[in-house]
């Protein structure tokens, strides 16, 4: 969505909320704010460990990696060896 259409959107949410006489709306529109500041997505320390390691590894070359396009070409091929196979 284009920046000018995003305010354009922002305004007239502004323009409604200030028009709403129903607590029970308010309530919910609150609720979803709430939500929404609460769900800042956050690492355990655990996956934190994880992911570094993994980071590692790859910088290291200890561990070898894939591209996601050369896993699904992976895939392609072996599909058409197990399928020569069966015939």
């Amino acid at each position: 969505m284009e920046s000018s259409q995003i305010q354009k959107d922002k305004l007239e949410l502004i323009e409604w909320i200030t028009q709403i006489d129903d607590s029970d709306l308010l309530n919910k529109l609150k609720a979803i704010m709430i939500e929404d500041e609460n769900n800042s997505f956050q690492l355990s320390k655990e996956q934190q460990l994880i992911l570094e390691e993994a980071a590692e590894k790859y910088h290291s070359k200890k561990e070898c990696s894939y591209t996601w396009e050369e896993v699904k070409n992976n895939a392609v091929e072996l599909k058409k060896s197990i399928n020569e196979k069966k015939a």
